[in-house]
């Protein structure tokens, strides 16, 4: 599979698949005075793949295939019953196609669904140091160049997000922000986003 399409490719049984959406699990940091939160290394955020389920009953289960376009190698998943699969190994600004197959009690499969493109981006967790003047001195990396924000909310009951700051990532890809702690709240949370 080289090329993404859009149109739906129908199955051996009847009904059809498609990859419904992609999402994307963020980082999230918590901060209260005791708390300190270490960066990860650089990598893609982990990606959430989920497709509509088919409803005929001969269906045992689903092979999620992906991979870089044009590159000779395609991953093959096979996941059971489930229609959401997330995926900790992609490499950041590389262009992945995805599609799924469905198949029986023997193991056969059906055609492919539509494939989905997506590029993974990178942002690293939040590393957290408090300044000896109550601010917060907020770290993390992403690609070097890249536009990205900052965001906060003093409750996650439900979350008030509120940008905080907005920066580029520097020639080594680091990103530092500080927040005044005006206030001196009791708890806020934080997470970085990319516009």
């Amino acid at each position: 599979m080289q090329s993404c399409t859009s149109s739906k490719a129908a199955l051996v049984w009847p009904g059809s698949l498609s990859i419904s959406r992609i999402l994307l699990i963020g980082s999230l940091a918590f901060y209260t005075q005791f708390t300190r939160v270490e960066a990860a290394p650089l990598c893609a955020r982990p990606c959430t793949v989920a497709w509509d389920q088919s409803q005929d009953s001969i269906v045992s289960g689903y092979c999620l295939y992906y991979g870089i376009i044009n590159s000779t190698t395609t991953n093959r998943l096979v996941v059971g019953l489930t229609n959401l699969v997330t995926l900790n190994n992609l490499l950041t600004f590389s262009n992945y196609f995805f599609y799924v197959t469905a198949y029986d009690s023997l193991g056969t499969e059906g055609p492919p669904s539509a494939a989905m493109c997506y590029t993974p981006q990178a942002l690293s967790s939040l590393k957290l140091t408090p300044s000896a003047d109550s601010s917060m001195s907020l770290h993390f990396l992403t690609a070097t160049g890249a536009a990205c924000h900052l965001e906060f909310s003093p409750t996650l009951d439900p979350p008030q997000w509120q940008t905080l700051s907005s920066a580029t990532a520097d020639a080594n890809g680091n990103v530092m922000i500080s927040d005044p702690l005006s206030g001196n709240p009791p708890a806020r949370f934080y997470r970085t986003a990319r516009p």
